[in-house]
């Protein structure tokens, strides 16, 4: 649990302030969308008016439905509501700043921040919070929203639920005693008809052509999953596609990539729970670009101008990640749809 000194902290932070601007990172997950929503009721609470903000797209279908469902008040950079002064009070969640993964000018200080990544070396804020032990950011803001005695709402409870699923994995990835316990005291107020519709979304034919692309270029080695699925419409997909190649049966690291929007974006798996994900990937782009995670998970971007040097750089973090492995034989790579697999039977 948050220590009262730290929620009297926050709350004379959050005193001072009349608006605060709360900034997520781009392509923001469930996670970090909850945690903004979080951080906006307790402000909202507090009698401040508070305005959501976040780069990139809600392009996963699971998460335009979570957005749409619960009617969750938040715009995109460049919406008309989003325009960024250098005067406002910010709070960053589930990031911070210089991380690389945001949006948030770099000439810009934030007043809050509050993530479980591990922490910059370089952070320098009014209020910080970041606990890297923690499964999912929601889980420590719903212990300050817990401690303020901010209303929950049932739309609040499910966002908040969802999250902490999606980003433990159904609480078995990295996921801590703080993080069940929340998901328990979330349940009974959890509008279970609604989650059910955000789980299940109708999808676009092109998630399927993407899939399919994706195993085409799938290779395997023993316990290695690598796939380069080359053009995605949507960032997300990179980190969905991973989460689909991990459960696989014997494979125990997994890496994609995707080019989106003049940018590789990568995602990094492991089944192992004392892995560092977050500083391998760091290796892995290495003076290429910038990447961060924690313990089971980890993502990263590489900026590129054109998909003409995808498959260079591609190769380059491949051959990284094997290098790095502490493999006694060589994974020998090989297509999951190759030649030679015999047919599936009954």
């Amino acid at each position: 649990m948050v220590e009262q000194s730290d929620v009297q902290r926050l709350r004379e932070e959050l005193e001072k302030m009349q608006r605060l601007v709360v900034f997520l990172h781009d392509n923001p997950d469930p996670d970090a969308i909850a945690a903004g929503w979080i951080l906006s009721s307790i402000a909202q609470h507090l009698g401040l008016e508070t305005h959501t903000i976040y780069g990139g797209y809600l392009g996963r279908a699971e998460n335009r439905n979570m957005v749409k469902l619960l009617e969750i008040p938040m715009v995109p950079l460049g919406h008309r509501d989003a325009f960024l002064k250098k005067d406002e009070c910010y709070a960053l969640v589930d990031t911070q700043p210089g991380s690389g993964n945001n949006s948030f000018p770099v000439d810009f200080r934030p007043h809050i921040v509050i993530d479980h990544h591990p922490s910059r070396a370089d952070l320098d804020v009014p209020f910080g919070d970041i606990r890297p032990d923690l499964g999912a950011c929601t889980t420590l803001l719903l212990e300050y929203h817990e401690a303020f005695g901010a209303p929950m709402t049932s739309r609040l409870a499910t966002a908040a639920f969802y999250a902490i699923a999606t980003e433990t994995q159904e609480l078995e990835r990295d996921a801590t005693k703080a993080d069940r316990e929340a998901s328990i005291r979330l349940l009974a107020h959890v509008d279970l008809s609604v989650l059910g519709k955000i789980r299940h979304p109708k999808r676009d034919r092109d998630y399927y052509r993407t899939i399919a692309r994706a195993m085409r270029n799938v290779r395997l080695g023993k316990n290695t999953c690598i796939c380069h699925i080359g053009a995605v419409a949507a960032p997300e997909m990179v980190a969905e596609v991973a989460d689909f190649f991990i459960s696989m049966q014997q494979i125990t690291w997994c890496l994609t990539t995707g080019f989106h929007d003049e940018a590789i974006a990568l995602s990094l798996r492991t089944t192992h729970s004392d892995a560092q994900a977050g500083e391998t990937i760091q290796k892995l782009v290495e003076n290429l670009g910038r990447g961060g995670g924690h313990g089971m998970m980890a993502g990263a971007s590489i900026s590129l101008k054109d998909k003409n040097g995808y498959e260079a750089t591609s190769a380059i973090v491949t051959q990284r990640l094997l290098d790095i492995l502490p493999r006694k034989v060589p994974e020998n790579l090989r297509p999951l749809l190759g030649e030679d697999e015999p047919p599936v039977t009954r």
